[in-house]
């Protein structure tokens, strides 16, 4: 039989899925030696031999109490350091029984050992007048089982690489390349291979075994060569020296430390001459990504200023791929590094498998020019893969001695730059651009001024930093701060019933979960030490060989294998839990191919889950569970309710008639849509008794939106102190003053649920009851339209509507109300909009939501027929009719007899009798017409009227002489029988008399006498009497 296995490739960058541990450089113990410095031996200027001082530098958030010790000499000092405060008072003895310098190839015996009761980060810094070198200390629990030393020539001190090399150093006799390891455990066996020849004649690739105890260090030093002339003399370079760990005495393999540095160096022409010394990081925390930016070596915080600094890419398998800004790299050294030389920006290096990136930067800048700037001096830093990034770094600029600048150089993604934080304060923009190889990141520099002293970087974006301190012929230089987890491994988890399809980030007490590790190796066999955890459930250890993985998945570019055990865990608190794995490999190099993983699992409080109950526990009550579990971080999905009866239910709410006495557990869960639980049991009390019973009166009308009002009533009458109303879909009311509730409905429903219950002073409380409403009424729709050819003022419109099942309708026309039932015509006399309202009510009493519609009432044209015409018989007179804006009207005379023309505004009429003319104006836009009307009187000869009646009877109440009107110049004079003036008038044909005196007093009837001065051509006088009769 085949046995077809299929693998799933799944490619990821690192993310949520993905669980790194949390170990970074902060720890609470640390180890480290006093590495080797040539001018242990020779003088330093003016200064004597051995004038270096090694000196920590203790840094903390919260106060801390640390103890620094030789533990093989007995020298310790302990120190109480304030919170948020840095401690640089240690110095390490030099001299003496407790000398702890490290002057030669072989073991010592006198580590530096630092133990401190909270996490604090650690510098050490070696320095004497000109020669300083520096490096993070990473504490013991990031230790691993393989490293690699990676170092520098020592052999081109006068070359300007890659322009020119040199074949006459002037490298001091004892200027050793070099590399140590540090014990942290006893019965510590390491298996050293170094790269070339050592001091103490080991051979390139000659592998040697090395026994430590806890405390204890094994140094190698690279052998010196002389060349035919005597300044042409060079350390070997260490760089690809390989140390693991395997099984010691005790049958265990024990993690270490492994510092790598130089005696002296010289990087360029000119360079003054270094100590440089770093602590490694294990192979298990190299990544695949790197970001790199030259270090700033000038006076005026120049970004922008190019400065040639050399990079050594370190690759633990020769077969790795390796990328500088997308474009593979070629000429491996050793089969174990590439080496750039000509960057003088910035580059984004990429690989397949783990490498280390170390980045070296010498004095001014003489690898390529001949500038005499004499800041700055050699240095190495080993820098930190995109993967170990951090988010907050607490860490110490220095001044000793002579550093005049200090750099802060950071990468990290540009979206995190609004929230990167130097001591809590933004970087300057100006020093801020965009990496030049890779565009999703920016580089940020800040200038630290003032004393030596801690400070904190800080962004909610992870970012790698380092910090570089220059002087004249001086320098120091470290990785600020980093994770430093095993990527070896990562941690996935799935919990069970999860139903939203997301990645879990983490589980919940008592959740079924599965665990997957994944491993950097195809694993030959698997053990999962279950049984070292406390709180998981079940915890017997695995043991797995030959296991299959699940899939297969690149993550960051690198290859891992997803391993799980098929079935469900549980844990039982909340926390951070480390399960051990260990596994083995064809590929492990050390402990006899066994690898340790640990795998981080977040422990999260599920949902709360808890319920109330409604009433008393009667026996003949119905008991009312209420479920209430808060919103928040979990979306609810599912519920179960346990009684002890062995049923069950799975709603939020239950209620439950239990037919026993005496207690009873109640089990309730809630299911959250990422598979976690939370779970409740309370135990309740069921009591012998009955309540009165509850009723519930319901009035008001059933419609949407409408108030409903709830009576409750208990028979027989007792005392509540509360009453509860569920209206249903969340809606609830409670009350301790008030028996009736009032509520609407805010959508049309049928079959509609009201729940009703009534807490007593005393006693059973009444059975809870359910009322059902049958129906509530969706509400009319109103609709209505207006139909007219033109919206004119006092012209009638008809209003239409074609709803239907209408009881009762109500107008509102703007200018009044009215509830006609439609077809109805409604006129308005007054132009301007009007809102016209409508709503009904249906035979349920229902009513509509108003239905508006807004008009304009037009005016009426505003024509006036001008002043009635008299004139002589067989002439003609012009109708001097006015309106504004002619234009904007169409104009129609009636009748059009003895006109010349019946549709303009001014004709000429030449009638032989009397006409009334009618004048219709029409506008053009609004269609609404109006009328006016004038008389025209054609008179053959001058009537004088002999009587006139002014009583205001509208009939000959004034004394009127149509004649008159041909003769304008005419002045009529009315006298009384005792010659006194009564009236005077010119123009009289507009101005007669109506019979007061002056225009103001009322005569009494009688006889006047009148003389009218016609003012012709003939000067006519014509005299007479007029009787006024009252």
């Amino acid at each position: 039989m085949c046995l077809r296995i299929s693998f799933i490739l799944i490619i990821l960058s690192f993310s949520a899925m993905t669980f790194a541990q949390d170990k970074s450089n902060k720890g609470k113990e640390f180890w480290l030696g006093y590495g080797y410095n040539s001018w242990f031996f020779v003088p330093d200027g003016a200064l004597p031999p051995n004038s270096q001082e090694l000196n920590l530098y203790l840094s903390t958030e919260a106060a801390a109490t640390v103890t620094v010790s030789i533990p093989n000499t007995g020298w310790s000092q302990t120190l109480t350091i304030p919170a948020n405060t840095v401690d640089a008072s240690i110095l390490v003895p030099k001299t003496g029984a407790n000398d702890a310098r490290i002057i030669s190839e072989g073991l010592s015996n006198k580590a530096v050992h630092i133990v401190s009761d909270t996490p604090i980060v650690v510098f050490a810094h070696m320095y004497n007048t000109q020669t300083s070198g520096a490096t993070m200390l990473i504490p013991v629990e990031t230790y691993g089982y393989k490293y690699y030393s990676l170092n520098y020539s020592q052999s081109q001190s006068n070359s300007r690489v890659p322009y020119s090399y040199s074949t006459t150093t002037a490298n001091a006799p004892n200027w050793h390349s070099w590399f140590y390891v540090v014990a942290s455990e006893d019965n510590t066996r390491l298996l050293i291979t170094p790269s070339d020849t050592t001091q103490s004649g080991m051979l390139p690739g000659q592998t040697f075994t090395v026994n430590l105890n806890k405390g204890e260090v094994y140094n190698v030093m690279g052998k010196i060569v002389n060349g035919g002339n005597q300044l042409w003399q060079a350390s070997k370079d260490l760089t690809g020296s390989k140390v693991v760990s395997v099984p010691g005495n005790d049958g265990n393999c024990h993690p270490f430390a492994l510092f790598s540095g130089s005696g002296g160096i010289r990087l360029c022409y000119f360079d003054g001459g270094e100590v440089m010394m770093q602590q490694a990081f294990p192979v298990q925390a190299w990544g695949t990504r790197y970001l790199t930016y030259h270090m700033l070596n000038n006076t005026n915080t120049d970004i922008n200023d190019p400065f040639k600094n050399f990079y050594r890419i370190a690759v633990d398998d020769p077969t790795t791929a390796v990328l500088r800004n997308g474009i593979p790299l070629t000429g491996l050294t050793n089969n174990f590094y590439y080496e750039i030389v000509d960057s003088t920006g910035g580059d984004y290096i990429t690989a397949d498998k783990p490498i280390m990136v170390a980045q070296y930067t010498p004095g001014g800048n003489r690898c390529w020019n001949n500038s005499q700037f004499a800041y700055g001096d050699p240095e190495m830093i080993y820098l930190s893969p995109l993967e170990q990034g951090s988010k907050d770094a607490l860490f110490y600029a220095n001044r000793k001695t002579f550093i005049d600048f200090n750099y802060l150089n950071v990468q990290v993604k540009t979206a995190g730059i609004p929230s990167l934080k130097l001591d809590g304060n933004p970087f300057d923009p100006a020093n801020i651009i965009t990496h030049p190889n890779n565009p999703a990141y920016s580089v940020a520099v800040a200038r630290i001024t003032g004393a030596a002293g801690q400070h904190r970087l800080t962004c909610d974006s992870i970012f790698n930093a380092t910090i570089y301190g220059l002087g004249y012929f001086e320098s120091y230089g470290y990785n600020v701060g980093t994770f430093v987890n095993n990527l070896n491994n990562y941690t996935e988890i799935k919990n069970t019933l999860n139903t939203n399809g997301q990645i879990d980030t983490f589980t919940c007490p008592n959740t079924p979960v599965r665990l997957f590790a994944k491993l950097a190796h195809p694993a030959t066999s698997i053990t999962w030490k279950l049984s070292q955890v406390p709180g998981i459930t079940p915890n017997a250890d695995s043991v797995i060989t030959n296991p299959v993985p699940i899939r297969i998945e690149v993550i960051n570019g690198r290859t891992y294998y997803v391993y799980t055990l098929q079935q469900d865990f549980t844990f039982s608190s909340p926390g951070v839990y480390k399960i051990p794995v260990s596994y083995s490999a064809t590929v492990i190099e050390n402990c006899n191919q066994t690898e340790k993983a640990e795998l981080t699992i977040l422990v999260k409080p599920g949902p709360a889950a808890d319920f109330s109950i409604s009433n008393q526990l009667c026996l003949a009550d119905t008991v009312r569970f209420t479920g209430t579990t808060p919103a928040g971080l979990f979306n609810y999905t599912s519920y179960l309710w346990n009684f002890d009866d062995a049923t069950t239910q799975n709603t939020v709410n239950a209620k439950k008639r239990f037919a026993t006495t005496g207690p009873h557990d109640v089990r309730y869960r809630v299911y959250a849509d990422n598979g976690c639980i939370g779970d409740t049991t309370k135990t309740i009390t069921i009591v012998n008794g009955t309540g009165p019973a509850l009723t519930l009166n319901i009035t008001g009308n059933r419609c949407k939106d409408s108030v409903l009002s709830f009576t409750s009533s208990i028979v027989p009458s007792a005392n509540p102190t509360t009453w509860y109303w569920d209206f249903g879909g969340g809606q609830t009311i409670t009350s301790t003053t008030n028996n009736i509730a009032t509520h609407s409905y805010p959508a049309a429903g049928t079959n509609i649920l009201v729940r009703h219950s009534a807490t007593l002073t005393t006693g059973c409380n009444p059975d809870t009851i359910d009322v059902i409403i049958p129906v509530i009424h969706n509400n009319p729709s109103a609709s209505f339209s207006i139909v007219t050819d033109t919206l004119c003022a006092k012209k009638p419109i008809q209003f239409l509507s074609t709803t239907t099942g209408v009881a009762s309708w109500h107008w509102d026309f703007s200018n009044g109300t009215g509830n006609d039932v439609p077809p109805f015509f409604h006129t308005y006399n007054s132009a301007g909009p009007y809102t016209i309202t409508m709503t009904i009510r249906d035979a349920n009493g229902c009513g509509s939501a108003p239905v508006s519609n807004t008009i304009t009432i037009n005016p009426l044209p505003a024509i006036n027929a001008g002043p009635d015409k008299v004139f002589s018989l067989g002439a003609s007179t012009t109708l001097d009719a006015t309106i504004s804006n002619p234009s904007n009207y169409t104009f129609l005379w009636t009748p059009s007899t003895f006109l010349n023309s019946a549709t303009i505004l001014n004709p000429v009429s030449t009638p032989d009798i009397l006409t009334t003319y009618t004048i219709t104006a029409t506008d053009k836009i609004t269609f609404c017409t109006n009328k006016d009307g004038v008389i025209v009187n054609p008179v053959s000869k001058l009537f004088i009227p002999t009587a006139f009646t002014p009583n205001n009877d509208g009939k000959n109440d004034r004394w009127n002489i149509p004649g008159l009107a041909l003769y304008p110049e005419a002045l009529v004079t009315v006298f009384d029988r005792a010659g006194q003036k009564m009236f005077e008038s010119k123009n009289y044909f507009n101005n007669s008399w109506n019979g007061s005196y002056g225009g103001g007093g009322i005569l009494p009837g009688g006889v006047y006498v009148y003389i009218i001065l016609l003012n012709d051509d003939k000067k006519q006088v014509l005299k007479g009497t007029v009787t006024l009769i009252r």
